[in-house]
């Protein structure tokens, strides 16, 4: 009977990783390379940020694993954050893996918080004042991001800072409530849970939107958080969230000349980046910028005012866009473009929804600024 009993266990436990493991194809098709930046020699180059392996001590990823992710997304960059240690930044993969450009670098944590830092030379010297933290890693030429800034316990406002994390899948799943998520991994495809747990944080958002008034470009990334090791039951219920599966889910782009680790590490300190949910879409291509004739300037720079300025968005396909100055709405529309005429002086970032309502495309900051 007890045979039995287990045989039965067995065929139920394996039943709910299938059940949690079906992944129905995308929506769109994913983009296979970079896509040229109109009117610019930039490229959009799209990527992780936040990744764990197995240097970190909650995970067991391999770099093959990781690769083979990277392949199947269309992931050409990824910022390998393992929880610090010697050997994570001494043997970590650094520079071109087949098509994916890899930086070694770390996620630190410090009273405050915690901190993402790449690219590292060196291991950053561990539970010292973020500000601390960020100064060390800006002498090493790294940039630093406020990560899980859900629950940040210090000013934003540290010149060292490149930028923050504005969505984290973790925190996602913790907001919309562990059992929930469980429940939902457990009897709903996973295309479901990994929907659930992308969530628009509007204090996140709120916070960010203050530090671009106060004059940073403070570039934002995306927190995939890549562990893949996420067994409900142990090795009876598979994995959830494994590289592939989260690496579909959310993206970090930058708009940079050449896939190398100094353009991409430019890029992001100017902030020449957004964030893409792209379990509603591949977002490959969206654009934000502003024109003046001939003249382009894009997210991360600023441009002066005046009557033949405007600013114009372009999304990979209709959803409804808003525009948001000095972190109030602006205007909005549903479809593919919006633009506006001659707009008034204020830092202006983006956020497109789906057609469904769903969180999607998160551009950075171009500041419109009176003629001096």
């Amino acid at each position: 009977m007890v045979p039995r009993l287990a045989c039965l266990l067995s065929l139920a436990l394996t039943s709910c990783a299938a059940l949690t493991t079906i992944d129905p194809q995308p929506r769109t098709k994913v983009q296979a390379g970079p896509v040229p930046v109109a009117g610019t020699p930039l490229f959009d180059w799209k990527g992780i940020v936040h990744c764990h392996s197995h240097f970190s001590h909650d995970s067991d990823g391999q770099l093959d694993e990781i690769l083979a992710a990277c392949d199947e997304c269309g992931i050409r960059f990824v910022a390998m954050t393992d929880h610090q240690t010697e050997a994570s930044v001494r043997d970590g993969v650094r520079g071109m893996r087949g098509h994916t450009l890899f930086l070694v670098g770390a996620e630190v944590r410090a009273p405050q918080g915690t901190l993402l830092a790449f690219p590292l030379l060196r291991p950053l010297r561990r539970w010292q004042h973020v500000a601390l933290l960020a100064k060390e890693a800006a002498a090493q030429g790294a940039l630093t991001f406020v990560c899980h800034a859900e629950t940040w316990h210090a000013p934003w406002d540290i010149a060292e800072l490149t930028g923050a994390e504005i969505v984290n899948l973790h925190a996602g799943a913790m907001t919309r409530g562990y059992g929930g998520s469980l429940a939902t991994a457990l009897f709903l495809p996973l295309r479901s849970l990994l929907e659930r747990i992308c969530v628009r944080d509007a204090k996140v958002l709120a916070e960010w939107d203050r530090q671009l008034v106060k004059g940073l470009p403070y570039a934002p990334v995306g927190g995939a958080d890549a562990h893949a090791n996420v067994q409900v039951f142990g090795p009876l219920g598979g994995t959830v969230g494994s590289y592939r599966e989260v690496f579909s889910t959310l993206s970090t782009h930058v708009l940079a000349e050449r896939l190398d680790e100094a353009s991409i590490v430019d890029a992001f300190r100017r902030g020449r980046s957004y964030v893409s949910f792209d379990i509603f879409g591949e977002g490959t291509g969206f654009d934000f910028r502003a024109e003046r004739g001939a003249e382009v300037v894009l997210v991360g720079d600023e441009i002066a005012t005046g009557p033949t300025v405007r600013l114009r968005v372009t999304a990979p396909a209709a959803g409804h866009i808003r525009l948001f100055r000095d972190g109030a709405p602006a205007d909005e529309r549903t479809g593919r473009e919006l633009v506006v005429e001659a707009p008034a002086a204020g830092i202006y970032r983006v956020e497109v929804e789906t057609t469904n309502g769903d969180p999607w495309l998160f551009s950075s900051s171009i500041r419109v600024v009176d003629p001096r």
